[in-house]
């Protein structure tokens, strides 16, 4: 039996639509506790943030061909600001994921200049950074008035995607679970694309145009040539943040 580590926010919807085999066991959470997981062997596989592949390339195999990326906008990694962006003093980053956290800590120092305090109370910071689901909710109630999406400010800097997450198998794991999760993946994509295209995709929580512009305007599921070269990019310039 493997365990296999699956991100418990929309995203990872096709991924898992069609994602069941007697051999795998998913274990849910969020993507800074996968890591966790993954790291210290507690699961042998997992779609996880894409620095600790980027930080820790000995202990893994990346599964060919997938990821979770941006188009251009990624419309849940989203910077809230009571301020405009070269205004920012005060940060609060969500501890959800490492690799939104250093690409945020990399545009705000690296790219726009800031020296912004980083502080653990949303009630003291002036920017909020929020992944996933939290992100998706946060923007609905229109609280905040400036909202940032992070891959789209990379793309307005390097003109290209960002990959957020990869699929990471530990080296110790067998070789064959690699092309299982393969297989899978890919099954559960193009069935729930073929599902969404006929209108039998529901999502609690989510309108089906909120669920159309998501799937097809702001994420990617598929690792290419550009996107691997974005993701190099990414780890020269992660070190500085670790």
């Amino acid at each position: 039996m493997f365990k296999v580590g699956k991100v418990s926010y929309l995203n990872t919807v096709p991924l898992f639509y069609r994602f069941e085999d007697p051999m795998i066991e998913l274990v849910e959470g969020e993507p800074s506790y996968l890591v966790s997981l993954l790291r210290y062997g507690k699961i042998h596989a997992g779609i996880v943030s894409s620095v600790e592949y980027l930080f820790n390339r000995s202990q893994y195999r990346v599964v060919s061909g997938l990821c979770i990326a941006s188009k251009q906008r990624v419309c849940s990694v989203l910077l809230f600001s009571k301020r405009p962006m070269l205004e920012i003093k005060r940060v609060y980053l969500t501890p959800a994921s490492l690799t939104s956290k250093i690409l945020c800590k990399h545009l705000l120092e690296d790219v726009y200049k800031l020296k912004p305090e980083y502080v653990e109370s949303r009630e003291s910071a002036d920017a909020l950074l929020l992944i996933g689901d939290d992100a998706l909710y946060e923007k609905r109630l229109g609280k905040f008035e400036y909202v940032y999406d992070l891959a789209e400010e990379w793309h307005k800097v390097y003109s290209l995607p960002f990959v957020f997450a990869l699929f990471l198998v530990r080296k110790d794991a067998d070789p064959s679970l690699d092309r299982l999760i393969e297989e899978l993946a890919l099954k559960s994509i193009k069935a729930f694309y073929e599902d969404f295209a006929q209108g039998r995709v529901k999502v609690e929580g989510f309108s089906r145009d909120e669920l159309k512009d998501y799937f097809y305007h702001c994420i990617d599921y598929f690792l290419d040539e550009e996107k691997e070269r974005s993701l190099e990019l990414f780890g020269s310039l992660a070190y500085n943040h670790r």
